[in-house]
């Protein structure tokens, strides 16, 4: 009568060095390779847009503290109670449901470990979203209805006439996505972990979102997971998603190459393992080989 649903809730104890595994992706990654099974990730291929609609044009000021912002816009949304079943997916997870479109992003964040953030378009100032400081004591208010006195060292998302949210930190209270909303700006982005951590100890806020930012998230993760929210929210609150995506990416972060002997390996880990074990194990968590010295593969 109540339709009580039934699930499993997994708990993981996570350490702080293994941000890699603040999400179900990254969890399940180190199940693939224990358990030598495939990880199967939703397709985005039914991705659609319509870039003749309405855009919002993106200009990154630092790219060092910003190296990437994504972003895309969906018209004629019908702001409203998630469907039960992502109701019930993050109540699993502690957390209450807001409304469809802020309820997909926090899906996001914790199925794939990549925060999003979605402004009312309508509200952003002459279409343009600029990445950038703002001078120290300027006033910004955020979503919990607080003034707050700005640094001048946090990174800020904001629009042509003013600040708009605290870069990967928390959002402003004049843009968020309301019950009258109708189009959203949606953002992905990969932050510098140090601008993030000082903005965020700064206002004593923390969040999902800075949580994973400050630790460093996936810089080739931001469209992938762009993508699947926006089909998501057309799926569960209608609208058109009505732009490419704006993809503000100058210098691709290269894959960090890390040097390491079977020795050193075996010394930290205290047990012996034989180098073909090692290799599977590291191939199946995705870390790619790119020369073995000692074996001679390459």
């Amino acid at each position: 009568y109540f339709k009580v649903s039934k699930d499993h809730v997994l708990e993981i104890g996570l350490t702080p060095n293994r941000a890699d595994a603040a999400s179900h992706l990254g969890v399940a990654r180190d199940l693939k390779a224990l358990l030598k099974r495939d990880i199967c990730i939703p397709s985005v291929d039914t991705f659609q847009s319509d870039p003749n609609q309405r855009s919002i044009s993106v200009e990154v000021e630092n790219s060092a503290d910003c190296p990437r912002y994504a972003g895309l816009t969906i018209s004629n949304v019908q702001v409203a109670p998630s469907p039960s079943w992502l109701q019930n997916y993050l109540r699993a997870l502690d957390l209450e449901p807001i409304n469809n479109i802020v309820d997909v992003t926090n899906f996001i964040l914790h199925d794939l470990g990549q925060p999003l953030h979605a402004f009312d378009a309508d509200k952003i100032e002459g279409g343009k979203i600029i990445v950038k400081k703002l001078p120290k004591g300027t006033s910004f208010v955020t979503l919990d209805d607080k003034e707050r006195k700005l640094s001048g060292e946090e990174l800020m998302i904001c629009d042509e006439k003013g600040g708009l949210c605290i870069a990967g930190v928390f959002g402003g209270k004049g843009s968020g996505v309301s019950a009258s909303t109708q189009n959203i700006f949606l953002e992905s982005a990969y932050f510098s972990p140090d601008v993030i951590r000082k903005g965020s100890q700064f206002h004593g806020l923390k969040t999902d979102a800075s949580f994973r930012f400050e630790r460093g998230t996936d810089p080739n993760m931001p469209v992938y997971a762009l993508k699947r929210a926006a089909t998501l929210i057309k799926e569960i609150a209608g609208g058109e998603i009505s732009s490419e995506v704006v993809d503000v990416y100058p210098t691709v972060i290269q894959n960090l190459e890390i040097e390491v002997s079977y020795r050193n390996i075996n010394r930290l880990i205290g047990k012996e393992l034989e180098k073909d074990e090692i290799k599977t194990t590291l191939v199946l968590l995705d870390i790619r080989i790119v020369e073995d010295y000692e074996s001679g593969f390459k």
